[in-house]
């Protein structure tokens, strides 16, 4: 089963960035077909074997409360307050899709491994999927292949996932396991994670994305600040070192070059709205219409109600979205699921041993990344993997934190000694035993 779902992972990464859609019916994938039918399978093979269903049990409290909250608001949303242009149907169809799936997702993964090999051979099935769709994006964007990824009016490439800024999201998302699997390698295998970690820094270049960029530079102050301890600094300088050579010789000689730096360089002077790209204004409105009802500060407009509205935009912010939509009970949990599992695995990397510690480390790093980038972005796709790429380690949390069994007693001297038996008299009475 672990090696069924790396190599799932890895076909339905592949599948999505060569454009290969099957959809038999409107919120129903070949993609999301696959994970049912193993959650399935999963499920037998618990019930069968009477496996406890309660592991992460917070997380998965928090989901199916996110999940409920969800569906109460859009009922009431569709059949209570019936706003105008609220489509009942397409809204049900992306509660599915974009909440219940993330949950089955993230049971498939985390249920999936036994073992802490069990994790890592579905971990790297995730990577190698990301790997493929860095390289077919640099492929496509200089010419190699014609796979027809969009690229914007302004030059940056939509990539595998089809749209910049939620591509570079998913590039942070992985460059760190990307750069573990190589620093727990050796000979031609760290040869291949290195060229990938590179090919993957220059995917992210090619998106010009800010908060792909900005998302990274926090993941690697928050990183430098926990695992300060376990820092090398001398190798620390000589990587940075290369990477900021290879920075320069894509900016100088790549045709993404000019337009990095201008858009990391050119709005050191423009004003917030610029710098932004206009998303302070769409924050602002959206919290005007939030003023206007007070009480949707905790309760929320409803489930999928801000795309109903006449906003010229997305809310290019995943909490600012969540809160909008679903209140205190969307901001709070939806919070909670994304920084508690960072935690959790921060937590099991401080004891946990190589090569595991680097994953854990890995996926605190792009969790961070992801965590910052969100705010600057909405995610859609890509959110999918984040959720079988959460599950899986958290199982792996959980198996480097199992409390070791009870080691027998093998040693003659920690067994205890066998006082002789006693004498008894002819009625049955014990004597007292009398020292020579």
């Amino acid at each position: 089963m672990p090696t069924f779902l790396g190599f799932a992972a890895l076909c339905l990464l592949a599948t999505d960035a060569l454009n290969i859609y099957l959809s038999p019916v409107p919120g129903l994938s070949a993609k999301n077909l696959i994970i049912y039918c193993v959650a399935i399978l999963l499920a037998l093979r618990m019930v069968i074997g009477r496996q406890s269903v309660s592991d992460m049990g917070q997380m998965q409290g928090a989901f199916i409360a996110v999940i409920g909250y969800a569906f109460v608001t859009w009922l009431v949303a569709a059949l209570v307050i019936d706003y105008g242009h609220y489509d009942f149907a397409a809204s049900g169809i992306l509660l599915k899709s974009e909440l219940i799936d993330y949950y089955i997702f993230f049971l498939v993964f985390l249920f999936g491994a036994k073992t802490p090999d069990d994790a890592m051979k579905m971990i790297k099935g995730l990577v190698l999927g990301a790997v493929f769709a860095n390289v077919i994006t640099v492929l496509d964007g200089f010419g190699i292949v014609s796979l027809g990824f969009r690229i914007r009016e302004d030059g940056r490439t939509a990539g595998a996932v089809g749209e910049s800024n939620q591509y570079a999201a998913f590039i942070v998302l992985f460059l760190p396991a990307t750069i573990a699997a190589a620093v727990s390698s050796r000979g031609f295998q760290r040869l291949f994670w290195l060229c990938s970690a590179m090919v993957a820094a220059m995917t992210l270049m090619m998106t010009a994305s800010r908060g792909g960029f900005v998302g990274l530079a926090m993941a690697c102050a928050v990183g430098a600040f926990l695992y300060r301890h376990l820092i090398s600094y001398s190798r620390i300088a000589g990587w940075v070192f290369a990477a900021l050579i290879l920075l320069v010789l894509v900016v100088t000689f790549s045709s993404y070059g000019n337009l990095l730096a201008e858009r990391m360089l050119g709005a050191g002077s423009a004003d917030v709205g610029t710098v932004s790209s206009g998303r302070s204004d769409i924050w602002a409105t959206a919290l005007a219409a939030m003023v206007a009802h007070p009480i949707t500060f905790i309760t929320g407009f409803g489930w999928d109600v801000y795309s109903s509205m006449p906003f010229q935009f997305a809310t290019h912010n995943h909490y600012l979205q969540l809160w909008f939509n679903l209140g205190l009970v969307g901001l709070i949990g939806g919070s909670y699921l994304l920084f508690s599992s960072i935690a959790r695995a921060r937590r099991a990397s401080l004891q946990a041993a190589p090569p595991y510690r680097g994953q854990l480390i890995a996926f605190v790093l792009g969790g961070v990344g992801v965590a910052t980038a969100v705010f600057f972005v909405n995610l859609h796709q890509p959110w999918y993997y984040f959720w079988m790429y959460a599950g899986v380690v958290m199982r792996l949390v959980l198996l480097v934190q199992r409390k070791p069994a009870k080691v027998p007693v093998t040693s003659a001297s920690d067994v205890p000694r066998r006082l002789p038996t006693p004498r008894r008299d002819p009625y049955g009475w014990a004597q007292p035993q009398v020292r020579s």
